[in-house]
């Protein structure tokens, strides 16, 4: 055992003096008089009957000098509060003792389909094995995971993820929640009271004509009665906000926080707006998610603030809270049906469907676009989609209905095409190391590539079509929004990937054309101002220019077909659009250089070849260098197939550096600017 040597006066004397120096109070150091450290209060200071205040570094704020007593008292006091609480529910389970009866009772107040599962099961011992994975599945009105106690932890967990300081705006740029964008700075909304109603009116409009296609979760009519009853009561209470129930007030607060999202206005200010009010609802958040008498309800939380970060994700992790209700989902049993399931309520049954299918739009849009993977398997789910013609509301007007059911109709197809991304992405990107032949074995690729390219186009041939003028405002009403999607899924499948490294003559010609048109897509949403998810969007149209590029230099025959005008026209197209997102998202300027440097010597090196040498013959020039290496620089693929000297694909969902960029967009870790990473990407420095 090592001695430890007793500490000489000198180093004591200098500790001593280091201490002091780093612990004396302020007061005594500012009247630089000795101070005796005395705990909690100084002598001067306790004579004085001033605050004993010490200089914190990581605050860089002035404490108390007895705030970590505080804080240990408080703990204290916290936990002789759960060792009561846990006595009171040892002496509970004890005097109710769990029989048959007692239970049927208490699954019948929880969920009628539960408790006529369990009475059948008394008489049939193959319907009890049934009955206990439903009861575990099925929704509850009493306090299981979701109760008062674990239901605090729940609220906790999802608040976690929501980058919320109530004191940013007095830190200044000390407290920065904005981590992504480096001209960002702290965000100082504060909550703001509700909009005149004729502004609510349209900003409900809004929410549903522009801003949900990327996860709906409301349904039209039964939102519209929420602010109804949000601004009767409000009214009729003297603009007060107590007489409002929690739940409605947070669901229109939402409404409005996404609705005003990027919507433009003269001088500005809207931003600020639409932060309030997510403020605003945030402050009703942690009490409904911790005591909501519907788990469906808590799960309609979680989305509405899934829906406001995907489309603002410096306020939170999309990632973690998309990750939150997909278990909360599960849990509830809303991604497998049975027979019990299937005899519930039209309207209930409709709203389980939308609300389990938002989920799983939101985790195949990050998993695909981030190459992670998937929270939940296809084979693991067998739920309907919800029938456009069953409305929640009975009484719904007319034209109100008719544009719920073409939405609803255009929301189903967009999942459709989400199911089969999500075959792709498994067929060619998760091929497991390791794994048994027998147990997990490969797609013949031939026959499989044929029938998905069938589903694609019959995908793009099915596309729901609008009448009438009431559909206009919709997204769903573009066609550009639809083509933009659908060439997203077919570069998915033709563009290079770990199963496939070399793809043919003709997938490297359906890349190029699928790349230009996504181009086009892109670039007359953006026009129109139709983005939304900015930093998806971002996404999509770098890809598709790099991919663009890169057919180009792999292919002597796409060379050969494509015309120097369509090519620098799709260029200049990705380079403007690219420019125009920056305004709104500054890291998209990061793209737009990386874009503008490959471009532009593609473009000379495309004008300058030498014909007679043969497009076979021709060299890459020195200019690009080790740009074009990045490219082609193999990855460590986690998969068998992959061969270390093969081509890699550009971004094909699994983790290299752009990737790296969109999760930092997603989980908004601490991000000091997307030149640096580009900068490493275009050196080729992994």
């Amino acid at each position: 055992m090592e001695s430890i040597e007793p500490q000489t006066p000198a180093s004591s004397v200098t500790s001593a003096r280091l201490r002091r120096s780093t612990q004396a109070c302020q007061r005594c150091r500012r009247r630089k008089q000795k101070c005796d450290l005395r705990y909690p209060k100084c002598s001067t200071c306790e004579s004085a009957h001033a605050s004993c205040l010490t200089y914190d570094i990581e605050k860089q704020t002035e404490i108390p000098r007895g705030y970590i007593s505080l804080l240990e008292d408080q703990v204290r006091e916290l936990k002789l509060q759960v060792e009561e609480l846990k006595k009171t529910q040892a002496a509970n389970v004890v005097t109710h003792s769990p029989s048959q009866t007692t239970m049927a009772g208490r699954v019948a107040e929880a969920s009628p389909v539960a408790a006529s599962t369990l009475d059948s099961a008394t008489s049939d011992p193959e319907e009890m094995v049934r009955s206990m994975g439903l009861v575990l599945l099925e929704s509850s009105n009493q306090p299981r995971f979701m109760g008062t106690s674990s239901g605090v932890t729940f609220a906790k967990m999802v608040l976690a993820a929501i980058k919320h300081d109530p004191l940013a705006a007095s830190y200044g740029t000390e407290g920065q929640l904005r981590r992504l964008s480096k001209t960002s700075v702290p965000s100082t909304a504060q909550p703001t009271s509700l909009p005149p109603r004729h502004a609510a009116e349209h900003i409900a409009r809004v929410y549903f004509s522009y801003r949900t296609s990327h996860v709906p979760v409301l349904e039209r009519s039964k939102a519209q009665q929420v602010v109804d009853r949000v601004y009767g009561a409000w009214e009729s209470s003297g603009n007060t906000l107590s007489a409002i129930p929690e739940y409605d007030l947070f669901v229109a607060n939402m409404i409005f926080a996404v609705g005003l999202h990027g919507m433009p206005i003269a001088g500005g200010g809207r931003p600020s707006q639409s932060e309030g009010c997510f403020h605003s609802a945030l402050k009703c958040a942690e009490r409904l998610l911790a005591y909501s008498p519907s788990d469906l309800e808590t799960l309609t939380v979680v989305l509405l603030l899934g829906q406001y970060i995907a489309l603002n994700p410096s306020q939170g992790s999309l990632w973690q809270l998309t990750g939150i209700a997909l278990r909360l989902a599960v849990d509830l049993g809303l991604h497998w049906e049975t027979s019990h399931v299937l005899a519930l309520p039209r309207p209930l049954l409709n709203q389980r469907r939308r609300l389990y299918w938002a989920i799983y739009r939101l985790d195949r849009f990050l998993t695909i676009t981030l190459g992670r993977p998937f929270g939940i398997a296809e084979l693991s789910m067998n739920t309907g989609y919800p029938d456009p013609h069953v409305s929640e509301e009975v009484q719904a007007p007319a034209d109100v209905a008719n544009i719920d059911i073409f939405n609803q109709r255009c929301a189903n197809h967009i999942v459709k095409l989400y199911r089969l991304e999500s075959e792709i992405k498994h067929v060619l990107y998760h091929q497991l190391q390791g794994s048994s032949q027998l147990a997990y074995p490969r797609a013949n690729y031939g026959l499989w590539y044929r029938d998905i390219l069938s589903r694609l186009r019959g995908w793009r041939d099915e596309v729901p079509t609008s009448s009438g003028s009431d559909h206009q405002e919709s997204i769903y009403s573009l066609e550009s929004w639809w083509e933009a999607h659908h060439c997203s899924a077919m570069l998915l499948l033709h563009r290079p990937n770990p199963l496939v490294s070399s793809p043919t003559t003709e997938s490297l010609q359906t890349c190029f054309d699928m790349s230009r048109r996504s181009i086009q897509s892109i670039k007359t949403l953006q026009r129109e101002g139709r983005i939304s998810i900015i930093w998806a969007w971002v996404h999509h149209l770098f890809l598709s220019g790099l991919t663009m590029i890169y057919c180009l230099w792999e292919s002597a025959d796409v060379r050969t077909v494509a015309s120097i005008v369509d090519v620098m026209t799709a260029s200049q197209d990705c380079a403007s659009t690219l420019t125009a997102l920056t305004e709104r998202f500054a890291d998209a300027g990061g793209c737009r250089d990386a874009f503008e440097r490959l471009s532009s010597t593609t473009m000379k090196w495309l004008i300058n070849r030498d014909e007679s040498a043969g497009a076979e013959a021709a060299q890459l020039p020195p200019a690009l260098g080790s740009e074009f290496d990045a490219l082609k620089n193999p990855v460590p693929f986690s998969s068998a197939a992959w061969q270390a000297n093969g081509i890699t694909s550009l971004f094909t969902g699994e983790p290299f550096d752009f990737a790296q960029y969109l999760s930092m967009a997603a989980e908004w870790e601490d991000y000091t600017g997307s030149e640096d990473i580009f900068s490493s990407f275009l050196e080729g420095n992994h």
